[in-house]
């Protein structure tokens, strides 16, 4: 806070109000979002003096091993997040699979959310990071990373984003007032130590899963050019592996990322005829050029602007080259990383094109004559 001393919200269940939805009475009720938690909050010098104030307002214990996510505001994350990972990894009580999250502006917001598909909002936040459309970090992994050489944080970005899209043509805009929300895992929060250094946005975000070997499910759409008839084809990922081999040769350091994945075709909007291995085989060829560009693009980020090892490559080295690592790379490893050398190679495999190969638009054409 604007005083220096630390703000702790809780967003505490009510047991009362916590009855299954359409059994009549209180626990069906209309507003039943707005009624199912309190949000409480305290400031103090520490977490463990907000705690204790806290406390004061509250009439039973809390128990934080019932906590399921710990998100921090920006100026907090901007400050250091040790001091309050301290607390929560030196009690007892602590839960280690709690989700942790990151959010522009204030923490406090999130909590206040009224959910319209589950009765707690920390319920959409955990549904959210289990989807594994963004970063999937819990407090253990996280904390690992910050206290292990070679590697730094990273985390989930969650924020409020409009449930709806507005007309563009909307000569009266609304006010954020009467606008329905939803929580949204919207990028990543990158971390230098334990300081927040800057964030990246979806695509970026995807790219990092990439290089995370995380990548779990995804949809990738590529743009046909004019030569081959325009439109797009979509296809959705199976699977995806990612290797990263360090190589030390001559005293010079680089790293070769080998990816390999396969998708099935799910969208075909182009004039491409699927059903022609040649064609697949340029398709193929489109989306490892997409996701070369999309590797680059986070590479370029994390060495130039942020100079931070989101990736884990300094872990890589350190079990590839031991003593290199431990005489040579670990003590400069902030310095070595940004002019670190990566070559990329891409495997795309679509082994599937859906119940049907010709384009709607060539059936049609083939009906005609």
């Amino acid at each position: 806070m604007e005083d220096g001393k630390i703000r702790l919200a809780l967003q505490v269940a009510i047991p009362r109000m916590l009855g299954a939805a359409g059994q009549g009475g209180i626990g069906g009720g209309k507003d039943i979002g707005a009624k199912a938690v309190w949000i409480v909050s305290e400031k103090g010098e520490t977490i463990l003096d907000a705690y204790r104030r806290l406390q004061e307002k509250l009439p039973r214990r809390i128990f934080f091993s019932h906590s399921a996510i710990i998100i921090f505001g920006e100026q907090m994350a901007r400050d250091g997040v040790s001091p309050v990972l301290d607390f929560f990894i030196r009690q007892r009580e602590a839960r280690m699979r709690s989700y942790i999250l990151f959010t522009k502006g204030e923490a406090v917001k999130i909590l206040k959310f009224i959910p319209k598909l589950e009765r707690i909002p920390a319920e959409i936040m955990r549904e959210e990071v289990k989807q594994h459309i963004g970063v999937r970090m819990n407090l253990k992994d996280f904390v690992h990373m910050l206290v292990t050489e070679g590697v730094e944080p990273i985390a989930a970005e969650m924020e409020l984003v409009p449930s709806s899209l507005t007309s563009g043509g909307d000569s009266k805009v609304p006010s954020p007032s009467n606008v329905e929300t939803n929580l949204s895992v919207k990028g990543s929060a990158i971390f230098k130590k334990d300081k927040l250094i800057g964030w990246m946005n979806d695509l970026e975000t995807r790219g990092v899963l990439w290089l995370r070997n995380e990548m779990k499910t995804g949809v990738v759409t590529v743009n046909i050019p004019k030569e081959k008839g325009n439109g797009k084809i979509s296809v959705l990922i199976l699977k995806a592996e990612t290797q990263i081999k360090p190589i030390l040769r001559d005293g010079e350091l680089s790293v070769e990322v080998k990816v390999r994945a396969e998708h099935e075709l799910y969208e075909n909007n182009s004039k491409l005829d699927v059903s022609d291995p040649k064609v697949i085989h340029f398709v193929e060829n489109k989306l490892e050029d997409d996701l070369k560009q999309r590797i680059q693009l986070v590479l370029d980020m994390a060495q130039k602007k942020f100079k931070s090892d989101i990736f884990g490559f300094g872990i890589a080295v350190e079990r590839r080259y031991p003593k290199e690592w431990k005489n040579k790379f670990k003590e400069h490893w902030e310095e070595e990383f940004p002019k670190l050398k990566v070559d990329t190679t891409a495997d795309v495999i679509v082994n599937r094109t859906g119940l049907t190969n010709k384009p709607l638009i060539l059936k049609e054409k083939e009906s005609e004559r």
